[in-house]
């Protein structure tokens, strides 16, 4: 058997109602919060104030950062840590989807610790111990409540890049985990979501640094979303589902933490900044082409990745039972409605090049993914995800 480490210092408590809990896990680590949240859902469904009055209940003092915008910019950081430090603020409650969570790290870490945030990006440079980070996810999709991630967007850079923050001590305190929150998820938001998380669970089954238990969790992540995902988008108000859903969330959220994510999530990022595309839709239109590539020569998990996905492999080539997975990927993309290509020739290719050159220096991705990688791999994976089959 194979040696591994697993690391995961968060508390976690998961089941419908535990956000009432916030105010004594808080009361815990601090008598004074700041929540951070995002533009608006969290007031609209009531939850800000439900979770306003759990922390007044516990005597915690609290101010609130609203507005946080997806991938969060370097101002928004600014701006909260700014907030954090006049109100003296000794807990940072990161409240909503990952962007709202992300953003919380960021300003516990600029609280502590001297500017800019950029002398953090990267792996473990965080001298000081952050503010504590309590995390309270509103959707089923970026694990950051359980993980040692933030995604940000570099503004210092022409033009922005989205950049992540890796560190050991943001990994949340506590986690609370209610499948309540996500009820009033559109459609869109939960398909989006939801396949981040089936490409958090798949990339890390894959990963060259995948280990026993990042590899159990990942595998029963992956059995979860195939099932219960198609179930959700049918009825959005079906909680058991949605609980399942936020569940394998947890799980991929804990597996990533432990061996990272390879070229999807790699080969995404500047179809975020450059193209305006949703983190969830780039991870869509990436999956099968990114899957195929790294399956195509054969994977010892091949043939477990497929009963996984509830597929049947017996008396099949390893290139049927490739086919068959990646079929089984397209096909859950569509049932979420999301898109496997951008059917357009848009994005000319100078563009699809730098987009490539940029994932190639991305050493940390290449060395985790489970297949080795040329430039023009990443050029032909680009142009097939974005333009669609020739």
């Amino acid at each position: 058997m194979r040696e591994f480490e697993f690391y995961l210092p968060t508390r976690v408590l998961f089941g419908k109602g535990v956000v009432e809990n916030i105010g004594k896990e808080t009361a815990k680590l601090g008598k004074s919060a700041l929540i951070v949240t995002g533009q608006a859902s969290a007031r609209k469904t009531g939850l800000l104030k439900r979770v306003g009055d759990s922390l007044k209940k516990s005597r915690v003092k609290t101010t609130l950062f609203e507005g946080v915008e997806a991938n969060p910019s370097l101002e928004t950081i600014k701006k909260g840590t700014k907030l954090a430090k006049e109100k003296e603020c000794e807990v940072i409650i990161g409240l909503g989807g990952g962007s709202p969570m992300d953003a919380a790290k960021a300003i516990a870490v600029l609280t502590t610790n001297p500017a800019p945030l950029t002398n953090y990006f990267g792996r473990n440079k965080v001298k000081e111990a952050p503010l504590p980070i309590i995390a309270v996810p509103t959707t089923a999709g970026t694990g950051s409540e359980i993980n040692p991630y933030a995604a940000l967007t570099n503004t210092d850079k022409a033009p922005p890049r989205k950049e992540i923050l890796i560190d050991l001590s943001i990994f949340p305190k506590v986690a609370l985990v209610d499948p309540e929150l996500t009820l009033s998820l559109p459609a869109s938001v939960t398909a989006e979501t939801g396949i981040d998380a089936f490409s958090h669970a798949l990339e890390s089954y894959l990963s060259n640094r995948s280990r026993p238990l990042s590899e159990a969790l990942a595998s029963e992540a992956i059995r979860l979303l195939v099932c219960y995902l198609p179930k959700v988008m049918k009825n959005l108000k079906d909680i058991n589902a949605r609980s399942y859903t936020l569940y394998a969330s947890l799980l991929a959220g804990i597996a990533i933490a432990q061996s990272g994510t390879i070229l999807v999530h790699g080969m995404s990022y500047r179809l975020t900044t450059d193209l305006g595309l949703s983190h969830g839709k780039a991870c869509a239109i990436l999956l099968p082409v990114v899957s195929e590539f790294n399956l195509s020569q054969g994977h010892p998990k091949l043939i477990s990745l497929s009963r996984c996905l509830g597929e049947s492999t017996e008396d099949l080539t390893t290139k049927e039972i490739v086919k068959k997975v990646i079929t089984r990927i397209e096909n859950l993309i569509t049932e979420l409605s999301l898109p496997q290509n951008l059917k357009t020739r848009k994005v000319g290719k100078e563009l699809i090049a730098e987009f490539a050159q940029e994932v190639m220096r991305n050493k940390a991705k290449l060395t985790n993914n489970p297949r080795s990688v040329t430039l023009n791999d990443v050029i032909e994976m680009y142009e097939k995800a974005l333009w669609g089959e020739e």
